[in-house]
């Protein structure tokens, strides 16, 4: 039989000192020795849930598509849901690692490694504030999630526009055409944002949350607006350019077509605590778009 290697000495070690699950207790029910103090988190969502309640200096590692803020985004790196990096996470020792539902996969793994594993939902609005609840809960801060939730439901009161608008919503697609994009349907953050600010989703009424769709799908739809997520700011002569892109709209539409307006930021992708910010963001795109009615006195 052969001698253990360093890494399974190592990992066996970190299974027997690190606690398992939370035993079956209520969030309210933890004991303060058995309050987290090493967290680990892959999603960028997470980690801005954390940095929200304050948790910074417990979190020790994070995964590799963290941007924000720049105090977790600089803690080691960890992968993501297709490259973890289980002997890093091995050496930071963790106590708990919180992962999203579509990271549930990694939950058999990490636990066999003595690391507690708490999972949240994130595709709604309504998800991130359970998320919020639910982490603030097992690392003893729900009185810090009383207060980010309080400030979160007044920046996301529902505010219609003005004018009744029909919106098609693009987070992703080819520079330079206008095949294969994904758009937001029902279910989706994006979706009730859209709702809250009083415009129609042209995609309600399809059976997944994010379809891939052409242009002809969109012409058939007729929207008023046509809102283009960038997950970067881009410089100005890209933007530019980007916005030539739906003069093909405007063409196949018969020389009229939509309004078109960029929504940009790091931020636009990702469903946690800077969602109002994506809201403010929507709204301005949206008032962008309607018609300034010329005073007839003038």
């Amino acid at each position: 039989m052969k001698p253990p290697t360093r890494r399974q000495l190592i990992a066996s070690a970190v299974a027997l000192v690190l606690p398992l699950g939370c035993g079956g207790a209520g969030p309210g029910e933890q004991r303060a020795a058995d309050t987290p103090q090493r967290i680990i988190a892959l999603a960028p969502s997470v980690a801005e849930i954390l940095h929200v309640l304050g948790l910074d200096n417990r979190v020790v590692g994070v995964g590799d598509y963290v941007t924000w803020p720049p105090e977790l985004a600089a803690k080691p790196r960890l992968g993501g849901l297709f490259n973890p990096d289980f002997e890093g996470i091995i050496t930071l020792e963790p106590d708990l690692a919180v992962l999203l539902r579509s990271e549930e996969s990694l939950r058999g793994r990490l636990e066999a490694i003595g690391v507690e594993v708490l999972s949240v939902p994130s595709e709604t609005l309504g998800d991130v504030e359970l998320a919020i609840q639910r982490i603030a809960a097992r690392c003893g801060v729900k009185d810090r999630a009383d207060t980010v939730l309080r400030q979160w439901r007044l920046d996301l009161v529902p505010a219609p526009v003005d004018d009744l608008l029909r919106v098609v919503l693009v987070v992703g697609r080819e520079p330079r055409r206008l095949g294969d994009m994904v758009v937001a349907g029902p279910g989706t953050f994006f979706d009730q944002l859209l709702s809250r600010l009083g415009a129609i989703n042209a995609f309600y009424d399809v059976d997944t949350r994010y379809p891939q769709v052409g242009i002809e799908e969109i012409l058939r739809r007729r929207p008023e607006v046509v809102l283009e997520v960038q997950p970067l700011v881009v410089p100005e002569s890209r933007e530019l350019a980007l916005l030539a892109d739906w003069r093909e709209l405007a063409e196949r539409a018969g020389g009229e077509g939509p309004c078109v307006q960029l929504v940009q930021g790091a931020h636009m992708l990702v469903p946690g605590p800077r969602l109002p910010r994506v809201y403010a963001q929507l709204r301005r795109a949206l008032e962008a778009c309607i018609p300034v009615e010329e005073d007839a006195g003038v």
